[in-house]
């Protein structure tokens, strides 16, 4: 066995005999603040440990290692008799997470496994759940009786006479005992010292407080939001995006569009980043997540794209026929669908978090808040992903009117539509659709492997054949229509 240190000799002999120094108080409230771990509940555990100096320093340091505070036993917390000669009692705070039944069972346990694993001359005598008389305070704050007016509040401003400043309000709650009358509401306001905001019973009174009130900042916060993905949905709708034409003078309109989406998602960003800062969870996950994410989302985001395309080819029945463009183009589309999620995602996050900063002194929740802005973000988000697919679809009409009148459309996200003519190398090659006019030009976004899918504009359906069967030639363009030129 090692020697110990006189120093460590000395401490050891004050915890056997009871009178060792109180452990020091740390900034956060004492030992409660243990590795700034948090707990749901604490259970007093009774263990014995053998008198020998180092297993009582290793069970010691062990055991305050888990984050669970060890101290000698007060008067009354063991029976002398019932400890085995040779131990030394100890009493091990643990701090759980988790339900409240079987709380102390499992605190038993986990010390016991505890000293198992570590081999530690350790046994566990008892183990209680702590538990306290609930606060039998009442809350009440403090209020001016008369609140100004706007007009007045304004004539205020305007005449800039610092009446304000001169009478500040009182922003006080108060807690007294649960029976006790409006009065000792009143002397309990009135005796504290100046330190504390000025309170005169002429100009001030008092009211039991709702703590779990909802704030005007609350409804205003809710209705921005709304605000917020409404204009997302008609920018959606109605501005014109990178890949599809726009009138002449629409650059104004859209730097108009543009300005005000980034205001009002610079103010719901500072509300996530406040949630952030607020959750301790987030701050450790995203660190490791994003790393993670990031290879994933750029394997994941392109496929997103494909629906995209998917729901632009359904105005031409020709949806999983086309091959799509390039990896560049299907992320350019993917972003577009993923980024509409997101925002929604950015508008209920930032929305929790400004409600909980503008709401924390009434009682609010952190967790509650984060948890509805969360999954309001996401049906907001649903809700704006939809609309993108829809916008889809409706570039998908409109590409289909154009080629209806014979006009070329325009390209959308790496998907290049095409006039051709079809000269059939046989007879009657196989079609699936229906029979192939040979007079007329055929739109055709492409071929998919040895197939090719074309749209007739005249009937408005979809062919589709084998490219071996057919030579195809780019149709002409006369007065901005395609045709096909004549065959001798």
């Amino acid at each position: 066995m090692q020697r110990v240190r006189p120093r460590l000799r000395e401490r050891l002999a004050q915890r056997l005999s009871g009178t060792a120094p109180a452990p020091p108080q740390d900034a956060g409230g004492g030992p409660a603040a243990t590795n700034g771990q948090p707990f749901d509940y604490r259970v007093r555990v009774l263990v014995e440990i053998h008198r020998d100096p180092d297993e009582l320093a290793l069970a010691e340091e062990v055991l305050a290692g888990r984050g669970w505070p060890v101290r000698a036993p007060k008067p009354g917390e063991y029976a002398p008799d019932e400890v085995t000669e040779g131990y030394v009692p100890r009493i091990v705070e643990v701090r759980l997470l988790g339900a409240r039944d079987g709380a102390a069972q499992q605190a038993l346990h986990m010390v016991m496994d505890l000293s198992k694993a570590m081999e530690l001359a350790l046994h566990v005598r008892d183990a209680a759940l702590i538990q306290h008389r609930p606060d039998p305070h009442i809350t009440w704050e403090i209020h001016p009786r008369r609140v100004p007016g706007p007009r007045e509040r304004f004539r205020r401003f305007w005449a800039d006479d610092g009446t304000d400043d001169a009478a500040p309000r009182p922003l006080r709650v108060i807690r007294i005992p649960e029976q006790a009358p409006e009065s000792d509401a009143l002397a309990a306001a009135a005796s504290h010292s100046p330190a504390w905001p000025p309170f005169d019973a002429a100009e001030h009174a008092v009211r039991p407080a709702r703590i779990n009130r909802l704030s005007p900042a609350w409804w205003g916060q809710a209705f921005l939001a709304l605000v917020t993905v409404a204009a997302a949905l008609l920018a959606i709708r109605h501005l014109h995006l990178p890949d599809e034409p726009a009138p002449v003078g629409y650059s104004v309109l859209f730097s108009v569009g543009i300005s005000a989406m980034g205001l009002l998602t610079s103010v719901f960003g500072a509300g996530a980043w406040f949630a952030l800062r607020q959750s301790s969870a987030l701050r450790h996950v995203l660190p490791w997540a994003l790393p993670v994410a990031l290879p994933a989302a750029f394997a994941a985001v392109p496929q997103v794209g494909q629906l995209l395309h998917t729901s632009y080819l359904s105005a031409f029945d020709l949806s999983g026929e086309v091959e799509g463009g390039g990896w560049s183009d299907a992320l350019r589309a993917g972003l577009l669908l993923t980024g509409a999620a997101l925002y929604g995602l950015l508008i209920g996050l930032g929305a929790g978090g400004w409600v909980y900063r503008t709401t924390a002194r009434s009682g609010t929740p952190f967790g509650l808040t984060l948890f509805i802005g969360v999954y309001a973000g996401l049906a907001a988000g649903l809700v704006l992903a939809n609309t993108v697919m829809e916008r889809a679809g409706d570039s998908g009409d409109d590409a289909r009117a154009t080629a209806a009148a014979y006009r070329t459309p325009g390209s959308y996200y790496g998907l290049e539509p095409e006039f051709v003519c079809v000269l059939p190398k046989g007879k009657e090659p196989p079609i699936y659709g229906g029979r192939l006019p040979t007079g007329r030009p055929l739109l055709t976004f492409g071929p998919k492997g040895d197939r090719v899918s074309l749209w007739d504009p005249k009937a408005e359906r979809a062919l589709g054949m084998r490219l071996e069967d057919a030579t195809f030639v780019p149709a002409k363009t006369e007065h901005g229509k395609a045709i096909c030129p004549r065959t001798p």
